[in-house]
This record gives C-alpha cells, sequence and structure tokens, in this order.
C-alpha cells in the first residue's frame, strides 16, 4: 500500500467515530424523530393571529428575541448543565421557569417522547424530564460533542418555530428558509455566549413571547397546542 493509500485509511480510521456521533446528533434533532414538535407552536399561533407576526421579517425579529433573550438561550444553559450531570435538579428548575402551562407541556411532553424513543434504540436510562435537559443528558452518556450539540439543538428549535410558521400565515419556503439563515450568526453567538453559564444566569426578556403563550390556552379554534 502506498503512502496515500495508508494516509486515507488512517484518516478514516481517525474520523468515523466522530461521524458516526454526528450522525446520531442529526438524527436526535431532525423534524423526523419522533419528539412530536410539529404540534408545537411555541406561541407563535397566538402571535399571528393578533398580528404581532404577520411576515417574513416580523418572524424573524419574533424568533431572534426568543432565541437570544428567551427559550432559546435558556434551553441552551438547561442543556450544558444536564450535560454536565445533575440533570433530576436541572429538571426541576427548568420546570419551575416554565413561562405558562402549555410551555410547560411543550417541554415535558417533548422530553419524554425524546427519552422514550432514544432509550429503546440507545439502550439508555433516561427518566421524562424538559426536552433540553433530555437532549443534554442523552449527549453526555453517549459522548457526543457539547458544542455541537447546542448548535443543533437551537437550530432545530428554531426550524419548528419556522415550520409552524409557514402553517399559519402566508410565507412561502423560501422566505422561510432566508429567516432561518438570517438567524444562523444568532444561534452561533448564544451558543458561545452560553458557555459556563448556571441557572444563575437564566432570565427571560422575551417578554410578548411569553404573553402569547399565556394567551395561547384560551385561542380558539387553533392547529397547535401550544
Amino acid at each position: 500500500m502506498g503512502m496515500a493509500g495508508r494516509i486515507r485509511t488512517n484518516t478514516a480510521r481517525r474520523l468515523m467515530p466522530t461521524d458516526a456521533k454526528l450522525l446520531t446528533l442529526t438524527q436526535w434533532l431532525s423534524p423526523s424523530y419522533p419528539v412530536g414538535a410539529f404540534a408545537w407552536s411555541h406561541g407563535v399561533e397566538r402571535a399571528v393571529r393578533d398580528s404581532w407576526i404577520d411576515d417574513a421579517a416580523a418572524l424573524e425579529d419574533w424568533l431572534r428575541a426568543c432565541l437570544t433573550e428567551g427559550s432559546g438561550r435558556t434551553d441552551a444553559i438547561w442543556l450544558r448543565m444536564a450535560y454536565a450531570g445533575s440533570a433530576d435538579a436541572v429538571d426541576a428548575e427548568a420546570r419551575a421557569f416554565a413561562a405558562s402551562s402549555e410551555r410547560l407541556k411543550e417541554a415535558t411532553r417533548q422530553g419524554a417522547a425524546f427519552a422514550r424513543t432514544t432509550n429503546a434504540v440507545w439502550g439508555l436510562s433516561l427518566p421524562d424530564c424538559v426536552l433540553p435537559v433530555a437532549v443534554g443528558r442523552a449527549a453526555g452518556e453517549v459522548g457526543l460533542e457539547l458544542e455541537a450539540t447546542v448548535l443543533l439543538y437551537l437550530q432545530s428549535f428554531l426550524s419548528n418555530l419556522v415550520s409552524a410558521a409557514q402553517r399559519l400565515m402566508p410565507i412561502g419556503q423560501t422566505d422561510a428558509q432566508r429567516v432561518l439563515a438570517a438567524l444562523q450568526p444568532d444561534i452561533i453567538r448564544v451558543a458561545s455566549e452560553t458557555r459556563g453559564l448556571t441557572n444563575d444566569d437564566i432570565y427571560s426578556n422575551a417578554f410578548l413571547s411569553d404573553i402569547a403563550a399565556m394567551r395561547h390556552e384560551t385561542l380558539e379554534p387553533r392547529l397547535f397546542q401550544s
């Protein structure tokens, strides 16, 4: 075997475990993973009904606030803390910080579904917990790279809300993808800024998002559970 052949073989052996873990991570955070994310709008439905979100630009602004000042940032911290350990205590605090009953249902039901499937396929023993805690704990147990987990979790979070908006308002596929692409720098920034943060750093300044989530509880008729 020539030198080039040995280099290719050695590189493949070295990258294979990382590649397999990346595939696992993308599978967990794919829209096809059965956590029921399609049923939840995180208050977007109420915001659209009240004309707080009425076009692609407004959707982008709304999601940026959720990501940088609300649930996205908070979830990234819970995920990191669960990855490091003490997931039971983190889960209890994350439940206590939920802004409304529907937000709590959204997080707990998706988390339970994630745990159920991940336990069955990967042989883990995850308890029922809120989604970011479940993902963080599973990623830690399987040995997935933390920074990649946070980045893809946040992108998955936003992708689900963009998909919900497409079912609620006249926004086409191209504009929807433009919104998601425009939020990439914010995803990277939030992932970076949440390194080393703890429950002492939890806050939410995404007030309209929280209000929309609370008001959604009495919305009729509706497509989504939150």
